[in-house]
């Protein structure tokens, strides 16, 4: 195993970006689209393209050097596993995510950073006073990047909380902001004997038509009154908001859910002890600059819950960074 000397990591670090930008250029341009089985020369892959194909080269050569593309000995450009993530049909497609990151929301909010950090208000006001949802509801372009981003990405997590997760037990499950609905429905896919409630603002909601299990409720959790279930899901919830306001949401959750003993189930990337690298320590800095919400490590998590009124039961990982922190009220 190679160890970088000290200058060498700083230097890594501090041009990072430049690798990133890569990314995100080459997936906005939709070239791995671009490319399909057959091998090609730059000129061929750009033909037709607004591009400068040294330029787009340039960026290849770059990404190569992490896996992501890659050049025969005829110097025609190939997939490799990496990129074809970067598809936009594949199926767990990460072109969105990759695009999200660049745009204004996610780029123009990373610039800033420092904001966040003398202010401890994310940075992404420097961009909109109101903070990331009013941004996005302005930037409608940028909001559909957004959530084609999010789609993907459950589309990753949701079957490996399905296998990590038994949900026959229940009889009336309740998706808390849960978006167009993706987990409560494949849920209820899998268990036809549940019932299932999505609940989200207004705006979500009301896009969301009901089926025949599933009742689609509009409300906000700061404000209305949460429906009645024995299980409550929570995915990529929490970590949006301070521990201010998810006592709020922990509370209204208690309140509804304290009549059938319910179990609540907060799907989140759990913020492991040590120095060792981790997506949650990523994340938790896109947080702060992103919604003014963080990532926690499991005590953390129980405190809150307690506080709430509501007992720990246990940790449940899933073969990716999402754990299942199940509680009971």
């Amino acid at each position: 195993m190679t160890t970088s000397s000290p200058p060498e990591t700083l230097l890594q670090l501090s041009s990072a970006h430049v690798s990133a930008r890569a990314l995100h250029v080459i997936a906005e341009l939709g070239i791995a689209d671009l490319l399909d089985e057959e091998a090609r020369t730059i000129d061929q892959l750009t033909a037709g393209a607004a591009v400068d194909a040294d330029g787009v080269e340039r960026l290849l050569r770059l990404l190569e050097s992490h896996g992501v593309f890659a050049r025969d000995h005829s110097d025609r450009w190939q997939h490799t596993e990496a990129s074809r993530w970067l598809r936009s049909d594949h199926p767990m497609s990460m072109r969105a995510l990759s695009r999200m990151m660049g745009m204004p929301f996610g780029w123009g909010s990373f610039t800033a950073l420092d904001h966040a950090v003398r202010t401890g208000k994310p940075s992404i006001r420097t961009l909109h006073p109101e903070g990331a949802w009013a941004y996005l509801e302005g930037h409608p372009d940028q909001q559909a990047i957004f959530q084609q981003s999010m789609t993907a990405k459950a589309q990753d997590d949701i079957p490996a909380i399905l296998a990590a997760y038994d949900f026959s037990r229940y009889q009336r499950i309740a998706d808390v902001a849960g978006g167009r609905g993706h987990l409560i429905r494949s849920v209820l896919d899998c268990y036809p004997d549940l019932a299932g409630v999505l609940f989200d603002l207004p705006r979500v909601a009301d896009e969301v038509p009901p089926e025949a299990r599933l009742e689609v409720v509009s409300g906000d959790f700061f404000v209305d009154r949460l429906p009645v279930c024995d299980a409550y899901l929570l995915m990529n919830v929490l970590h949006d908001w301070d521990d201010k306001d998810v006592n709020r949401i922990l509370r209204a959750i208690a309140e509804a859910g304290r009549p059938s003993g319910a179990t609540v189930l907060v799907l989140e990337v759990v913020l492991p002890d040590g120095p060792a690298p981790h997506w949650s320590k990523v994340l938790d800095v896109m947080m702060l600059a992103l919604t003014g919400g963080r990532e926690r490590t499991l005590g953390e998590y129980e405190a809150l819950l307690t506080t709430a009124g509501m007992q720990l039961l246990r940790l449940i990982p899933t073969t990716t960074p999402l754990s299942i922190i199940e509680a009971r009220v």
